[in-house]
């Protein structure tokens, strides 16, 4: 990684001051921005922002700071980790099992309320630790669920 590009606002949250900086930078799109807030109530100003600008982000508070820990600065990684697109877990396979030619599939169907609803997930990656998933809503206690596959499919 490069050097990163520090931005400090005169205000804790200047909506003007933010927006100019972030527009300078033109077509630059960072990979991650991170902030660190003082007050927990700005926090959903600063995440609306920078998804307007569509910018992968990680908002940390000064009270996560000063009581700072291991587990608190490993699960502040493991949620940058994954928003770069990394994988949180793996898992052990059997040798048998060729992870090129396998993907798990998940498919189950809650039938709770005036609609049945299918969840299908699919694994898309080697490493089977990344995956698609896909919902559908059907007719009250139907079990198949394979002409609403075909259409997403």
């Amino acid at each position: 990684m490069e050097e990163p590009h520090y931005i400090v606002l005169e205000k804790e949250f200047d909506m003007v001051e933010l927006e100019g900086e972030l527009q300078r930078y033109g077509n630059y799109q960072p990979n991650l921005v991170m902030c660190l807030i003082q007050f927990e109530d700005n926090y959903s100003k600063y995440k609306n922002l920078l998804l307007k600008y569509q910018m992968v982000s990680q908002v940390v508070t000064c009270f996560n700071v000063k009581k700072f820990n291991l587990s608190k600065a490993s699960n502040i990684l493991r949620q940058v980790n994954a928003k770069m697109g990394g994988d949180l877990y793996t898992m052990k396979f059997p040798p048998a099992m060729d992870k090129r030619r396998t993907m798990l599939i998940g498919i189950d169907v809650c039938h709770e309320g005036s609609q049945s609803i299918v969840g299908f997930s699919a694994s898309v990656n080697p490493e089977m630790s990344q995956y698609y998933s896909e919902h559908f809503v059907q007719k009250k206690g139907q079990e198949i669920v394979i002409s609403n596959m075909r259409e997403t499919i």
